[in-house]
Parts: structure tokens; sequence; C-alpha cells
């Protein structure tokens, strides 16, 4: 498979056709190959493939790219080629779907059907059958109107009542003078939530989830808790730490780590953010909190250049 030579500006032209914005494009390359960017550039985009995984294995994820996000007509046109039937592309088909199917356009590209090739290829290698109905997404859930969980804000005063942690109802974090602070890094406070040393993960999933309305996480505004160890969307199985909400309707993932929080964590809270955008929430109103002891450089550099990530940090004692 993949014996081809690999054309930078072919891959440059396809990522730059794809359908969706640059920004959501650029959340699929961080959530899906846990490739950092930090450019809307496809070019930028190409060359930090390469530079993650060589140009084969670069070659590989933008294929896998159009096969998952191109589209249902791209998509068909894919399947009919590797089933062998002739293609004829219409004139109201997208530019991605023209560049890998339409002979007229073959003089965009260096190489129209080593490029068709190599996806259709992909595609036929690894079985990637996707059906009409499972590539719609799924429709995104009601809008959340933290309105109206403020009606039960003086209910909170003795934790939540076990009613709230069964039924889900969303549960407003704290603001100043709370027991406890999470230090946000970027912007550092005073002080921060110190556990005990012999914590696990869990135990400061469960601390967060039962304590939530003591907890200052350091936001203009509450965030409001929503649900714990819950799947974002559709095609995956992975499961998020814990999930909230925000009073403009911003979905909140919130990644813990009971050590010091490296790529590979940042990569996952990226994944789980690529996961609620594929579920129909618009990139803009998506966020990421990782919440950790310490945190690498790699993660620290990342963080820096992704507005919509958030760092906080706890102190772990004796």
């Amino acid at each position: 498979m993949f014996f081809h030579d690999v054309n930078d500006h072919d891959f440059i032209e396809l990522l730059a056709a794809m359908p969706d914005s640059p920004a959501l494009t650029r959340a699929h390359l961080v959530g899906g190959f846990g490739v950092i960017v930090d450019s809307d550039d496809p070019t930028a985009w190409w060359h930090a493939l390469i530079r993650d995984r060589d140009e084969q294995g670069a070659a590989k994820a933008v294929a896998q790219l159009i096969i998952k996000k191109g589209g249902t007509r791209v998509l068909s046109l894919i399947k009919a080629d590797v089933g062998g039937r002739h293609i004829v592309p219409r004139a109201d088909d997208s530019k991605l779907a023209r560049l890998l199917f339409d002979e007229s356009l073959e003089g965009s590209l260096v190489d129209q059907e080593t490029l068709r090739a190599i996806v259709c290829e992909y595609y036929d290698e690894t079985q990637m059958v996707i059906d009409d109905e499972e590539d719609e997404l799924p429709e995104p859930e009601d809008e959340f109107d933290p309105e109206d969980a403020e009606e039960d804000d003086e209910d909170i005063d003795n934790g939540p009542s076990l009613l709230d942690m069964i039924s889900g109802t969303p549960r407003p974090s704290a603001q100043r003078g709370a027991p406890w602070t999470l230090e946000r890094v970027q912007h550092p406070s005073k002080g921060f939530l110190t556990v005990p040393d012999r914590w696990k993960e869990k135990d400061l999933e469960d601390f967060l989830w039962s304590k939530w309305e003591t907890i200052d996480f350091g936001f203009d505004r509450p965030i409001y808790l929503v649900g714990k160890q819950k799947r974002l969307s559709e095609g995956t199985s992975d499961r998020v730490d814990l999930l909230a909400r925000g009073r403009s309707g911003e979905h909140i993932a919130i990644e813990l780590k009971i050590v010091e929080a490296r790529r590979g964590d940042y990569t996952q809270l990226t994944s789980y953010m690529g996961n609620l955008q594929s579920s129909g929430v618009p990139a803009d109103k998506v966020r990421g909190v990782l919440i950790a002891p310490e945190f690498s450089e790699k993660v620290l550099s990342s963080a820096a250049i992704e507005p919509r990530v958030t760092l906080l940090r706890f102190n772990k004692g004796l």
C-alpha cells in the first residue's frame, strides 16, 4: 500500500478544499491525529503532518480525513471508484470531489490520478465502510439555559441532593470566596486546592463531582456541571472525565490527571473537543480544561497557542 510518490502541492490543495471551516479542519487534525497546528494555513497543516509522521503517514492521515470529513458525496464517489463503477462528476460537486474525480480539473494538480489512487486505496485497504446514515452528524443537544439552573442556587449550601446527582441537573461552580480554588496556569491566582498525595485520579474526580458548587475554577462566571464519564459523540467509545456548560452555551470537556499532564493528555483533551464538534457543537462553543498538579513544557507551549484550552493546577500535599 502507498508505493506512490507524495506531492506536497496536491495534498495542500486537498486540505484547502475540505468542506469544513479552516478552524474546524484544524481541530480535526488536533483531535483526530494529535498534530498541534497554530495556523489556519493548509500548507502549515501538511508540513506539521509530515513532521509528525513522515510523508507516507501524512498522506494516510489526509486520506482518512477526506473519507471521514469530506462529506457524503465524496464518500460515495470513493466507494464507486473502489467498486470499479464509472464515475461522472456533477457540476454541483464540491471542489474536493472535483479535485479528485473531475478530469477537467487535472491541471489544478500535479498528479490527480496518483492522488485519487492514494485516497481510494486507503479506503479499500482499511475497509472504512461508512453508510450514508452513519455519515450524518447527530443532532446537538437542546441549548442549555443556565438561567434555569439559578433557580436552584439556594439549595446548594448543603451540597447536591441525591436527586440532582442522579438526574444530571446542571450545577454551578463557585466564585470568589469559595472553600477551594484551582490555580489558573495562564493567569495564576493566590491560592489553590491541595489534595492528599495518596489520591488516585478517581479520588480527584469524585471530589470535584461532589464538591463542585464549592470550587472556584477561575472563570469570570460559574460553569455548570452536567455529567461525568460521558461519551461525547456516536463514533467513539472514549468518555470524558467531566462535562460542563458555560452561560453562553459553551460545551466544556474536562480532563483530570493526578500526576504531571504530558503531551498525550493534552492530545486526549483536544480529541474530546473534536468529538464535541463532530456531534454538532460549533467550534467557537467548544472549550477544554486540563486539571493536573503540574504540566510538561510541551503542554504549556501547546496551550499557549490554543485560546480554547485552559490549564488548571492543584497541589498535592502529604
